[in-house]
C-alpha cells in the first residue's frame, strides 16, 4: 500500500499519458504496485488485503484463555505458533484485543525471586497424619490439607520446608516458571508428609518442571472424597481431559456433572485419550474446537442434554456445560476425522 495522494497522483499521471516505469520512478514507488492502482485492483487509501491468519486459530485460543486463566499471552502465542500460526507476537495480542479474549489471570501477579536459604541437612519429621495428593493438586492446596489433617495452621507445613516451597503456596499460578525445586526440596517434602518422592513428583505438576497445556479446575468431588476432602481441590489436569472415568463425571468449568446414563461421553473421553497421545494434547483440542461448531445443536446433543438433565435434578440442559458435554461424543468423532484427514487443520512446523 502507498500513500492515497500517491495513488490519486499515479492515476493521474496515467491519465497524462505517462506510462508505469515513468509514474513509478516520478513517485519513487515499485512499478508493481502503481500498476494495482492503474488497473483499479486497488483503490486509493484501501488497505491491502490479506488472509486472516487468526480466524484457524480464533477458537482455540478463546479454550485454552478460559481453560488456563493463568497462560499469559506469551504461551498462548507459543501454543499457537506450534500449531501453525505465523502472525507475529504483536499481531497475535491485537488479535485478542479484537476477539475480546483476556489472556491473563487478574490475580496473578509477578514472580519475584526467590533468595536461596541456607542448605539443611536435616529433614523435618513426619506430621502425625499422611496426606495424599490428588493428581494434579496445587502446591497450596496440597500443603494446605497436610496441615489441615493434623490440626495445625494452614501455613505451619509450608513453614518447616525450604522456601520454594512457601513461595509456591502463597502465588496464584504455581506453575509459573521461577526456577525448579532441588532434589533436597522435594526430599524434605517426602520426609514431612510421609509421601514417596516419586508419588509427589507424580501427583504435583509444580514438581515436574514446566508448564504443559492444562486446564486449572476442580478436582472431581468424588476423588476428592475418597480422600476425606469435602472442599473444592484445584488442580492441573491435561487440557484435553473433560471428564473423570473413574467416577463418570464430567468436569465443566463451572460445574461437575454425573455422566453415568450417558456411557457413550465416557466412551468418547476414552478415544480423546487415545488421540491426545497419538496426535498430541494441543493439536486435539484444535481440532475439537474446530469441530465443536457444528456439534452443540445436533439433534443427537439435544436429546442427550435432557437425558443428562432428567437424571441429575436441577440442572439445566441449557447451561454452556452441560451442552458441552451432551455434544462430546460427536465432537469427539468429529475432531478425529479432522485429525486423521491431511490438510483439514493447520501445521505446525516440522
Amino acid at each position: 500500500m502507498i500513500p492515497e495522494a500517491s495513488a490519486r497522483q499515479a492515476i493521474a499521471l496515467a491519465g497524462q499519458g505517462q506510462n508505469v516505469s515513468e509514474i513509478a520512478r516520478h513517485l519513487g514507488h515499485d512499478r508493481k504496485t502503481i500498476r494495482i492502482y492503474l488497473n483499479g485492483h486497488r483503490a486509493p487509501g484501501q488497505p491491502r488485503p490479506h488472509a486472516d491468519s487468526f480466524a484457524p486459530f480464533a477458537g482455540y485460543v478463546r479454550q485454552r484463555a478460559g481453560d488456563d486463566p493463568h497462560l499469559r499471552s506469551t504461551g498462548l502465542h507459543r501454543e499457537a505458533t506450534a500449531l501453525g500460526y505465523a502472525g507475529s507476537y504483536s499481531a497475535f495480542t491485537r488479535e485478542l484485543r479484537g476477539h475480546g479474549i483476556t489472556a491473563a489471570c487478574g490475580t496473578c501477579r509477578k514472580w519475584k525471586p526467590i533468595a536461596p536459604a541456607q542448605a539443611r541437612e536435616d529433614c523435618p519429621g513426619p506430621l502425625p497424619f499422611r496426606t495424599v495428593p490428588l493428581g494434579g493438586e496445587t502446591i497450596a492446596s496440597y500443603l494446605a490439607r497436610a496441615a489441615a489433617a493434623s490440626h495445625l495452621p494452614a501455613g505451619a507445613a509450608a513453614g518447616c520446608l525450604p522456601p520454594w516451597f512457601a513461595a509456591r503456596a502463597a502465588a496464584c499460578d504455581d506453575l509459573a516458571a521461577t526456577g525448579q525445586p532441588q532434589p533436597a526440596d522435594i526430599r524434605h517434602l517426602a520426609a514431612l508428609t510421609g509421601t514417596s518422592e516419586t508419588a509427589l513428583r507424580h501427583a504435583l505438576p509444580a514438581l515436574a518442571g514446566g508448564r504443559p497445556p492444562v486446564r486449572a479446575t476442580f478436582a472431581c468431588q468424588r476423588c476428592a472424597a475418597r480422600h476425606g476432602q469435602r472442599s473444592p481441590v484445584p488442580v492441573y489436569i491435561p487440557a484435553h481431559q473433560r471428564a473423570c472415568r473413574r467416577h463418570r463425571t464430567w468436569l465443566g468449568r463451572i460445574i461437575q456433572i454425573d455422566i453415568t446414563t450417558a456411557p457413550d461421553i465416557t466412551a468418547a473421553s476414552k478415544k480423546a485419550s487415545r488421540l491426545a497421545r497419538e496426535y498430541g494434547i494441543t493439536r486435539l483440542v484444535l481440532a475439537e474446537t474446530t469441530a465443536r461448531q457444528g456439534t452443540t445443536g445436533c439433534p443427537d446433543a439435544r436429546r442427550r442434554a435432557a437425558a443428562l438433565a432428567l437424571a441429575s435434578a436441577g440442572l439445566d440442559p441449557g447451561h454452556p456445560d452441560t451442552a458441552e458435554a451432551a455434544a462430546y461424543p460427536e465432537t469427539v468423532k468429529a475432531a478425529a476425522a479432522l485429525l486423521r484427514t491431511p490438510g483439514t487443520l493447520p501445521s505446525g512446523p516440522e
